[in-house]
């Protein structure tokens, strides 16, 4: 065996097999990608509610990856950074191309708005980043309150905050009578407050980490049916609400985090 041979022994690392179970989480945030990026090619056809579906679900397989990589012991490195590229493409990408080819098309000063979806894109980078920061750091310092705040807005809900104008288009301006795709310059300006809200570090609510007293414990679990049921239902008129809720809810947490 020559030098060359020896060389290449070296560098072939034989590894243990890896039980399918360990990669299903990565499976599903694959799944999320493939959902969240179908969302495009339904906006070029003008297709924008099975659009904003896409990104809906890619939200919810989002929320579910974690959960069932905690569950099976299956956390690795490598499925963070790939669910971190994954709401990059979802959550950033996908919902500015969605936004851009549903309103700024026909726009006069669309140069713009492609500023605005920009800024989107390049806060959600920034976010996720620095997400992925926090994340290593956390193995060694944690504090109270990154337990129960996130810095900064998440991406999903960056995201569905972005899709609001839509979503208002869907039916509440029908009712209304209000043509939402006119307003450009507002619609411009509320996307650049959300993208500077995904890279700022104002603390905003976890609930994941809310512990609820077990005399609320049935009261929050109708609640929480309750907005389920007409999130299904009432799609485009539930979403606004909670979107709306959320956004009440960031000063709310600002003034918790600083009092902790």
């Amino acid at each position: 065996m020559n030098n060359i041979e020896r060389s290449l022994m070296k560098r072939v690392r034989i590894s243990k097999p890896i039980l399918f179970t360990k990669l299903i989480p990565n499976v599903i945030t694959l799944l999320g990608l493939i959902v969240g990026v179908s969302s495009i090619r339904f906006a070029l056809d003008s297709r924008w509610e099975i659009a904003v579906y896409c990104i809906l679900i890619a939200g919810v397989l989002d929320g579910i990856d974690g959960r069932v990589a905690r569950l099976l012991n299956a956390t690795s490195p490598f499925g963070a950074e790939l669910d971190s590229l994954c709401d990059f493409a979802n959550f950033g990408v996908a919902p500015a191309i969605m936004i851009y080819l549903w309103s700024f098309q026909q726009y006069e000063f669309k140069l713009l708005s492609w500023f605005a979806m920009l800024l989107f894109v390049v806060c959600m980078a920034i976010r996720l980043a620095r997400f992925n920061t926090m994340i290593f750091l956390a193995h060694d310092k944690q504090d109270k309150k990154s337990k129960y705040f996130s810095v900064g807005v998440p991406a999903p809900s960056g995201a569905l905050l972005a899709l609001i104008p839509m979503i208002l288009d869907f039916e509440i301006s029908t009712v209304l009578q209000i043509n939402i795709r006119s307003h450009t310059i507002l619609i411009d300006i509320y996307i650049a407050i959300v993208a500077v809200l995904l890279a700022s570090r104002i603390p905003t609510f976890l609930l994941k980490n809310v512990h609820i007293k077990p005399e609320y414990l049935s009261l929050s679990m109708i609640l929480s049916a309750i907005i389920i049921i007409n999130i299904i239902i009432y799609p485009w008129y539930t979403l606004p609400i909670v979107a709306v809720s959320y956004l009440l809810s960031i000063p709310i947490a600002a003034i918790i985090a600083r009092r902790m």
